[in-house]
């Protein structure tokens, strides 16, 4: 499968919605907002301040897109920046059908790659609950360096819990191959 990614957009919002409601299973347990009862009102709150946050640097939201269907596959952006120091945080889902065939890993190495290009970023983390195998195994296959465990770094479900967090720069990271 062919993927592109690219900045959200206001008219994503329906293909958005399908592809999150596709996912609850394998994301709710990791995604809070991610329920059987989101909303094409939820999903176009989130695809119309994805320019707004763009704009003030804040968080790049990319939609994963099945480059020949034009489909919506997923999610992954760069938030919780921290300009004076050119940090950010990626984070991505895919829907179900888009699983185990590369498609996230991909999309999160585009945008790695964005980061540092076009963004000047000097670092990329990935913070990730450690039971959340799939979601670690794209940060190792990032190359992202283990850090080691943060003890309350995620917020969730009215809890904090730990995180496995993962650092990319540019001086280690080199595009390898799929």
């Amino acid at each position: 499968m062919e993927i592109t990614i690219r900045e959200m957009h206001a008219t994503d919002a329906e293909k958005f919605q399908e592809a999150v409601l596709e996912s609850v299973e394998h994301v709710s347990p990791w995604l809070a907002w991610c329920t059987p009862d989101y909303s094409i009102e939820d999903a176009t709150a989130w695809a119309e301040s994805a320019a707004d946050t763009w704009r003030n640097g804040t968080d790049y939201r990319f939609a994963i897109e099945d480059r020949d269907e034009g489909r919506v596959l997923g999610c992954v952006g760069i938030n919780q920046v921290v300009p004076q120091h050119r940090i950010g945080n990626l984070g991505y889902w895919v829907r179900r059908t888009a699983l185990n065939q590369g498609v996230c890993t991909r999309a999160a190495r585009l945008v790695v790659d964005y980061a540092f290009r076009e963004l000047n970023f000097q670092r990329i983390e990935i913070h990730v609950h450690p039971d959340n195998i799939a979601s670690n195994a794209v940060a190792a296959k990032l190359g992202g360096r283990y850090e080691g465990v943060f003890l309350n770094k995620l917020y969730f479900n009215g809890a904090a819990t730990p995180a496995k967090c993962y650092a990319i720069i540019p001086d280690d990271y080199q595009i390898p191959q799929i």
